[in-house]
């Protein structure tokens, strides 16, 4: 009755992990025989190996059955070596061998799998740029989130600040919109901000927050706009063909021919000349 206690105890002893205590020669599971390979730790039987021009397979079959685990080699290793080890743990030993040839162990579903080792450079590599990367999309969502945040704190500072009745607001868009696509209003030069507010018997400032909070551009932009949509149209008209660029440019509102340039290119990302070319090419 008390041996079978003790087998009993023994065998949850060694279960439970104590076992490796009392034969720490062995590693008990096929993951711990990775990790002390990983970690340098090396608890093995200390043995003799004499490897004489023998390959991959022979190789691990030794260590399988030393082990107890199952090795599995991919099938594109193919390689012929000869190791001598004396007095050396076992484990010790698979570890040398694997650094010699560059290889790695890595747990599979039911095996040990033996492949090539991916180069340490390579790991640290990836794994900075995937830090850095990491980092770069965090910054840019937090820089977006400040940036909407303070945007909508803005406006509401603004909604605050001019409190003007959506229904007014609604009636100046809309005079907004006939003075510049029937009347044209953009092709005058000495187009201001002030001056546009006259025509439509508002303030400056509450016309200015009507263009910039309620239809999305400023007074400058909105009236670039209106003007590089008009030179484009009759650049691109047969009609226009004898008409210079700057003569169209002066005729669209500009009064320089740097800032119709400038203009220009930021908008549409081309020179008056190349887009005439290319959408009129029969043109002077």
């Amino acid at each position: 009755m008390k041996i079978k206690f003790v087998a009993v105890a023994f065998f949850i002893l060694f279960n439970l992990g104590y076992a490796s205590d009392l034969y720490p020669e062995t590693p008990n599971t096929a993951m711990q025989l990775i990790k002390n390979i990983k970690n340098k730790k090396f608890t093995g039987e200390a043995m003799d190996f004499d490897f004489e021009n023998t390959d991959l397979q022979g190789i691990f079959q030794k260590f399988e059955t030393i082990s107890g685990q199952h090795f599995k080699v991919d099938s594109e290793l193919h390689v012929v070596r000869k190791f001598t080890f004396k007095g050396v743990e076992w484990d010790k030993a698979l570890y040398l061998i694997l650094l010699n040839l560059e290889l790695e162990l890595q747990w599979e579903n039911g095996f040990i799998r033996v492949k090539k080792a991916q180069p340490q450079t390579n790991r640290l590599s990836i794994f900075f740029l995937s830090g850095v990367l990491s980092a770069l999309f965090a910054a840019i969502f937090v820089f977006i989130l400040i940036h909407q945040a303070k945007k909508r704190k803005k406006t509401k500072q603004m909604d605050n600040k001019f409190p003007l009745p959506e229904d007014y607001v609604k009636k100046i868009r809309k005079r907004l919109y006939f003075l510049f696509d029937v009347e044209k209003i953009y092709q005058d030069e000495y187009l201001s901000l002030h001056s546009l507010a006259d025509s439509l018997n508002i303030p400056p400032h509450q016309l200015s927050w009507i263009m910039n909070y309620k239809m999305g551009k400023s007074f400058s932009g909105m009236v670039n706009h209106y003007r590089i949509e008009d030179v484009k149209k009759r650049l691109s008209d047969f009609k226009y063909r004898n008409k210079t660029i700057l003569e169209i440019a002066y005729s669209s509102g500009f009064n320089t021919k740097s800032a119709f340039n400038k203009t220009f290119k930021v908008l549409t990302g081309k020179t008056p000349k190349e887009y005439r070319m290319r959408n009129n090419p029969r043109a002077s």
